[in-house]
């Protein structure tokens, strides 16, 4: 937070921090810890915009790297301090065969302030090798808090924020060099009368089981998240909508094939299909439109009998 606030990498930040500091207010553990929250950890759990979370990332870098320096140069100071302390003892010794005390004294003087020298540097260096380990401590904690709000808790897949992130992304690096790539929006048909008929508990077994199909039958760069209850979004990078809609059908023949179960009783549960639409960016188009595109496609698809794939290629112009 310190390090922002120097960097002025946030003027918000700086300037909640200078009404403190005009006021004479001690910057107390709870204000820094709520300021933290406020400014900090919320842009780095995904709260701000693509541009803030860079702006953090480049300044934890900084301060990582300017830490390490620090680092480097008191171990350079200890070693140098203590070489010279193992010096003046050498010399010390060879100085207590000369009889001369007034020379003899001063240099046991300088070899005793020359030793505390060194322990300061030993407990300064200590110091903050245990800051850069709580530092290193934090990071860890707030990439795993990070990684939590954007991860489903029920089917530990990508939530909504996570693909609005991504797919803001990819609409970005489309503004800087030519490419295209597709959406693929899916819904489990008949959900509600599903979850009414054999309970949530069921309904969220099924939920995982076509999130586990649907990871299994996409590539490697494609990009799988939860949309919001029964409803998914897969991201195709580098697809043509022709290949898109091949996967699609592909993963909702899989998902189709196979007898579902209650897994507590054995119930058969019968076959669990689902509709889905499909559609390719058009450069230059608000995501929102590309959204409603692939959207419209998968309510077409539920209107004329579920269990289907349906493009932007079957709807009215």
């Amino acid at each position: 937070m310190w390090f922002t606030y120097c960097s002025g990498e946030s003027l918000y930040l700086k300037a909640e921090l200078d009404t403190y500091f005009k006021a004479k207010t001690p910057i107390t553990p709870d204000i820094n810890e709520a300021i933290f929250a406020k400014y900090i950890a919320q842009a780095m759990v995904g709260g701000a915009d693509q541009a803030t979370r860079q702006k953090l990332d480049d300044a934890n870098g900084r301060q990582a790297k300017t830490l390490n320096s620090v680092m480097s140069l008191v171990a350079s100071g200890a070693q140098g301090t203590e070489g010279f302390a193992q010096a003046l003892d050498k010399f010390k010794n060879e100085m207590d065969t000369i009889d001369n005390p007034k020379l003899a004294a001063a240099v046991k003087s300088m070899f005793a302030e020359t030793h505390k020298m060194a322990k300061l540097n030993a407990e300064l260096q200590r110091k903050i090798a245990a800051t850069s380990s709580d530092i290193g401590a934090l990071k860890n904690y707030l990439s795993v808090i990070r990684q939590d709000a954007l991860t489903d808790g029920l089917t530990d897949i990508p939530n909504r924020k996570a693909f609005n992130q991504r797919i803001g992304e990819l609409t970005a690096s489309l503004k800087l060099k030519s490419g295209y790539f597709c959406l693929l929006m899916t819904d489990i048909d008949r959900f509600k009368a599903f979850n009414d008929k054999h309970g949530h508990v069921v309904g969220d077994q099924v939920l995982k089981a076509v999130t586990k199909t649907l990871a299994k039958n996409v590539r490697e760069a494609d990009f799988a998240a939860r949309y919001g209850g029964e409803e998914f979004a897969v991201l195709f990078p580098n697809t043509r909508l022709k290949d898109a809609i091949a996967i699609a059908e592909k993963a909702r023949n899989v998902v189709r094939a196979k007898d579902k179960q209650n897994r507590r009783t054995g119930e058969n549960l019968g076959k669990v299909t689902i509709s889905i639409g499909v559609a390719e960016y058009s450069i230059g188009e608000s995501i929102e439109d590309f959204i409603a595109r692939a959207d419209t496609a998968l309510y077409l698809a539920e209107q004329i009998g579920r269990d289907r794939v349906m493009s932007q290629l079957d709807l009215p112009r």
